[in-house]
């Protein structure tokens, strides 16, 4: 029998501080210094919401930005639920264009709700592995 790889192990997420939509891409702190990840870096922009409805929750955005062929790195940044998260998704899908976002990134900037929804990370780490076809 083979070993155990969890999704964690294969799905490697690096956290943006501070994350802000710009021309260029994604601004972000990196401790005292503004970096921004640019957009022609980024492969593919998922979102999902992630949380109890009534409870915690955020809509989390993935960015793949690196893919090698079982695993991937994305870097990941959240926004409040309803027209803030909506507002990032608009911002992404033009920035990106459909092409490299999900459809559920999609369906958040249209009708303000992602059609994907996970309890915690590693679930939703689980799914975006088994969406990228890894």
């Amino acid at each position: 029998m083979g070993e155990y790889e969890d999704a964690s192990s294969r799905y490697r997420v690096e956290v943006l501080p501070w994350a802000e939509i710009g021309v260029g891409g994604i601004a972000f702190s990196e401790g005292p210094a503004q970096r921004t990840l640019p957009w022609s870096r980024i492969l593919h922009a998922l979102a999902a919401y992630v949380g109890e409805p009534e409870g915690v929750c955020t809509i989390v955005f993935d960015l793949v930005v690196e893919r090698k062929e079982t695993e991937c790195l994305v870097c990941r940044f959240d926004a409040e639920p309803g027209e803030p998260a909506r507002t990032v998704a608009r911002a992404l899908l033009g920035g990106l264009g459909r092409a490299r976002c999900s459809r559920s990134l999609a369906e958040l900037a249209a009708e303000g709700v992602p059609t994907r929804s996970y309890a915690d990370l590693d679930s939703l780490a689980e799914a975006s592995l088994e969406e990228l076809g890894l």
